[in-house]
Order: structure tokens, then sequence, then C-alpha cells
């Protein structure tokens, strides 16, 4: 759906902008444990070679290493994840993907603790990534408007996020939707298809395109 105009966000209000301990509460009591949040699922979108890669919410590692594979020694790949004890798994996952052969020791790919809405506090600077990827667990993060717009900053002109998400086909509860979200229920917490479009519009994306779809039974 290229070139959508700017329109207001009814569906998913944004809070006020966080603290760092408001996130960090926030963050800790996120169950993130099982679900659809949990799979690795990754659409792949071209070419990712010499690529620099950014992948939000990388859990343990999995998809970075995957990503740093398909990016080569002549791109670069980082992860980050709100869990400082995700992002040990992830560094783990690293060095045994290495050690067992299944990634070149030159790939370069980091993990780094941060939170979506705020990824410049681990020094991600203004457009330094080709491609960003995001999956589900975007509905139930803090503040899904400001962890979009971070991402946003990221990206470099031209560049390409990669959001595998779920959403609605009709307007939601917003009841439903808090509850599901404080439970870490990523397909209830969905917004629907309408509100993302626009909230991604708002943001400033000009070109949203759905490339996949499948029912989530």
């Amino acid at each position: 759906m290229p070139n959508m105009p700017n329109m207001p966000n009814t569906s998913c209000p944004r809070k006020p902008r966080p603290n760092l301990e408001a996130l960090r509460s926030y963050y800790d009591k996120l169950p993130r444990e099982f679900g659809f949040s949990s799979k690795c699922k990754m659409s792949i979108l071209g070419d990712l070679h010499g690529k620099s890669i950014l992948d939000v919410d990388c859990r343990r590692g999995k998809g970075g290493v995957k990503l740093a594979d398909m990016a080569g020694p002549q791109g670069s790949v980082v992860g980050t994840d709100p869990s400082p004890a995700l992002i040990d798994e992830g560094w783990a996952y690293l060095e045994e993907s290495k050690r067992r052969g299944k990634l070149a020791d030159n790939c370069n790919v980091q993990f780094l603790a941060a939170f979506p809405e705020d990824l410049a506090a681990a020094g991600l600077r203004d457009e330094g990534f080709d491609v960003v990827f995001s999956n589900s667990s975007i509905n139930v993060g803090y503040d899904m408007a400001l962890a979009l717009r971070e991402i946003h900053r990221v990206l470099a002109p031209g560049g390409l996020l990669v959001l595998d998400g779920v959403v609605a086909e009709e307007k939601r509860d917003a009841a439903v939707v808090e509850q599901a979200r404080a439970i870490g229920n990523v397909v209830q917490a969905a917004p629907s298809r309408h509100a993302l479009e626009a909230l991604l519009a708002d943001v400033g994306f000009d070109r949203i395109e759905c490339f996949e779809e499948s029912p989530v039974e």
C-alpha cells in the first residue's frame, strides 16, 4: 500500500514518553516465554549480503545469527532485547554457532540490551541500518508508536522495515487489548490492520506493503 497519507492513530494511544525506570519496570513484568512471540519466524526479503541489519527484540539470538550468516563479513547485525539475560544467551548462542561451524568467525554481529522505545540508549545512531526486523512482540511493548519512531530513526533513507506481526481485520476492543498486553498475548493484543497501517504512515513510513499473509489459528 504505497504512499499512504498521514493519518491519526486512534486505536493505539500513545503513552507519556517513558523514563528508564518506567521501561525497565514494564519489561521486567512482561511474560515473554512460549506463545506466538517466542517463535523465530523471520521473513527474508531480498539479498541481505553486505547489509547493516537490526533485529529488534532478538530474544536468544537465533534470528540474529541467521541474519549474520546472510549478511556475511561485509555486512553487520545488531540484535537488541530488553532482557539482559536473553542478551547473554544470545552471545552464548553466537559463540556456539561459531564453534560448531554454523557461522564464520569473521561475521560482524553483536547483541545489546535495549528497549525498543529507546534504541539510542544502546548507542544506535540515526540512519545506521539498511534493514530492521521486528517480530510480533511489538504488539505488547510499552509503546508501539514510540518503538516504531525509534525504528524509523535508525533506518537509513530508503531502508526497509520487515514487521512480522499479527493484525486483526476489525477494530479492537481496547479493554481486551490491554488485558492481553498485560499477559504478553501478542495475538489478542494485536491492533487492527487499519490502525497499524495508519500508525506506520503517521510515523513516516511512506510505502507499506503486505508481502505474506496467513491466518493465526
